[in-house]
């Protein structure tokens, strides 16, 4: 079962290859060709100038009345931060669980693990199906800008998105024809750390390539104290090569990445080791009226714990490699798109999608486990359609979408295949509807209301073993029921020349909530924890805004606040569910000094019941090739503990002041 759906899906892929150039051979070649390239690069070429990426060539349509937030990685790169992926927290309702290492884990509402969905290159990364202390994989380089999308626009990208997806953009193709490199380097002062990336890019008339690679070494974190961390030191290379075809009858885009990251084990002596590789392969042209885009990925991401430390391997050719951990996600994910502009101010998009994914421990006769698999050989393949309905007209719009699912979860007791006779079959269903009004020329509402269901995962269902980077034995429950969450949300939009306000109420209801908790029980001297299913309820507000004055066009102040109240059928608060946070940035943006340009200078508070943080950045461009940005974070040098750390039962707080300074060359 599991084989022929990869097989199904890569001669499919074959296919569609094959028969593009016959589909598209009755237009005239010299319009079809000017036509295709316009339309098919314009969204990625063009700069974002709008928070919302509006639905393009193949493209899933965004729904209207929830834009998403986009944050450019100029912008990004601005923001007081260790990490790209720690800098999204500047936008209200985005959170990170952090379990040292680099590792985070996005949380957004509330919400994380499987609910949450992330992309790149249009693929989902399952960086994250193990558990609470895995987090996802993100390239450093190859990102022009990250997309927020919550509501009804998660059921495009799967049955168990109903958190939220983070979209990273991948880097457009040159505007003009040529040849573009780049060099950054960083520095670190918390961690001793250092980081350097490069790119190369071309384009051509008719193709367009890149290729990047970086390197970064943290050693471990100082504490106000004054102090180290004990093994909290980590490394990560990574590379990756991205190509592109334009045709008469559309474009082809194919990317590959790989990355390998080497942290502590903090509270351990021993380290971990993941690898990271992905594939896409997409396509996307005009059929009559439809605008069509298949895409195929490949994802293998290959985890492994050691109870040595790091450097103590093996010793000879013949001695086996002692692992605490040692376990490969395989997924093959494919989905296609059509999306069509109607008379009557209708757009109607249409999506198949489906997966294939295999978790096992691959015992090539050299590896050796210190304690059982966590998880036992397992996978789930899942095939859904879904679509949606827009409709535009004068000051309203209306939406409907909806999707359907069938998955199979099986379990296997060897190492040749998942036994069949020990699977479930889950049947999954999702709708929204939405409308917004446009009350006056400043003033937008939009409401709209949600339904999905997920089916718990790999981890959530058969764990039954030590998870020795969580320093504890994890039981899954193979019985558990699927989520289903009503979410329910209110938000009213004011533009105006001084500035803008965004805010949201909303309620999600989840009955079946999967949740891993304390059992009060041991096993070997290891604390057992167990996968359990609660009804839940989350409650939560967002307000955003800026102020600009006309006439102070470089002077910008910035707020967001979020606040998420969630809790289980006894009313009692859920683990893991971030503060209550008010973030206030004060700054001068887009100034201009002989050859420097883009000069920014920015004060951040960020205060909640963790600790009230002051952070601070400037920087500038010199003639449009050197930049320079510098970032002071946590310049009190405040000690505490988030909320959301794993580290909190081991009493390490956060790190010390850090100071970053990068540095990039474009020729």
């Amino acid at each position: 079962m599991r084989k022929g759906l990869l097989t199904r899906t890569v001669l499919l892929g074959a296919v569609l290859f094959v028969c593009f150039p016959t589909i598209a051979q009755d237009s005239n070649f010299g319009l079809a060709k000017m036509d295709s390239v316009y339309s098919a690069l314009k969204e990625r070429i063009l700069l974002i100038e709008e928070a919302e990426i509006r639905a393009s060539m193949g493209d899933v349509a965004r729904p209207a009345m929830v834009p998403s937030e986009i944050i450019e990685v100029q912008k990004l790169d601005q923001i007081p931060a260790a990490s790209r992926i720690e800098a999204l927290t500047a936008l209200p309702g985005v959170n990170m669980v952090s379990s040292g290492g680099g590792t985070m884990r996005p949380v957004i509402r509330g919400l994380s693990g499987m609910r949450v969905a992330t992309l790149f290159n249009g693929a989902r990364i399952e960086s994250q199906a193990w558990g609470e202390y895995h987090g996802i994989y993100l390239p450093e380089e190859g990102v022009r800008a990250v997309e927020v999308i919550r509501g009804p626009a998660t059921l495009a990208f799967g049955s168990d998105a109903y958190g939220g997806v983070l979209n990273f953009i991948p880097n457009a193709p040159l505007q003009e024809q040529g040849r573009e490199s780049r060099i950054s380097l960083s520095g670190f002062s918390a961690t001793s750390g250092w980081q350097i990336t490069g790119a190369t890019e071309k384009r051509s008339t008719s193709t367009f390539h890149a290729f990047r690679g970086g390197y970064k070494q943290h050693d471990n974190y100082r504490l106000p104290s004054g102090q180290r961390v004990f093994n909290s030191g980590y490394q990560q290379f990574f590379g990756q090569g991205t190509f592109g075809y334009i045709r008469p009858w559309g474009v082809i885009e194919g990317a590959y990445s790989s990355a390998y990251n080497s942290a502590g084990l903090i509270g351990h002596a021993g380290w971990q080791q993941s690898g990271d590789h992905l594939m896409t392969t997409s396509v996307r042209w005009r059929w009559k009226n439809w605008d069509l885009k298949p895409r195929v990925s490949y994802q293998l991401n290959h985890r492994k714990e050691f109870e040595t430390p790091f450097g103590s391997g093996p010793q000879g050719e013949s001695t086996e490699e002692e692992l605490a951990l040692d376990i490969s996600l395989r997924t093959v994910r494919f989905d296609m798109t059509a999306h069509r502009e109607t008379m009557g101010d209708w757009s109607t998009t249409l999506g198949l999608q489906g997966f294939s994914t295999d978790s096992r421990f691959d015992n090539d006769g050299d590896v050796a486990l210190v304690h059982e698999p966590l998880i036992p050989n397992s996978g789930a393949d899942e095939v859904g359609v879904f679509t949606v309905w827009n409709r535009e007209v004068s000051d309203v719009g209306v939406q409907f979408s909806g999707r359907l699912d069938r998955r199979v979860t099986a379990v296997g007791t060897t190492l040749d295949g998942v036994d069949s006779s020990e699977s479930r079959v889950d049947y999954l269903g999702a709708v929204s509807a939405g409308a917004h009004w446009k009350l006056s020329p400043q003033l937008v509402l939009r409401m709209h209301a949600t339904r999905s269901e997920r089916v718990p995962g790999l981890s959530e269902l058969y764990s039954n073993g030590i998870h020795h980077c969580a320093f504890r034995f994890e039981q899954g429950d193979a019985f558990l029921k699927k989520e289903q969450s009503v979410n329910i949300e209110t938000r009213v939009d004011w533009r105006h020349a001084w500035g803008n306000v965004e805010a949201s109420v909303y309620q999600n209801s989840i009955d079946d909530y999967v949740q891993i908790a304390p059992t009060g029980s041991t096993t070997e001297g290891w604390e057992v924890y167990a996968w359990e299913a609660t009804d839940a309820l989350f409650r939560g507000v967002e307000i955003a805004g800026n102020f600009a004055a006309p006439h102070w066009k470089h002077v910008h102040m910035d707020y967001a606040f979020s606040a998420v109240n969630a809790r289980d059928r006894l009313d009692v608060l859920l683990p893991l569910i971030p503060p209550a946070t008010m973030r206030t940035v004060l700054g001068w943006k887009e100034g201009q000094w002989g050859a420097l340009h883009g000069i920014f200078a920015q004060a951040v508070w960020n205060h909640n019941r963790d600790a009230s943080l002051v952070h601070l950045a400037a920087g500038a461009t010199l003639n449009e090739v050197l930049s320079l940005n510098v970032s002071v974070q946590n310049l009190l040098d405040t000690e505490f503990i988030p909320t959301l750390s794993m580290l909190q039962n081991l009493g390490i707080p956060e790190p010390s002041r850090n100071v970053r300074l990068q540095l990039s060359w474009v020729f």
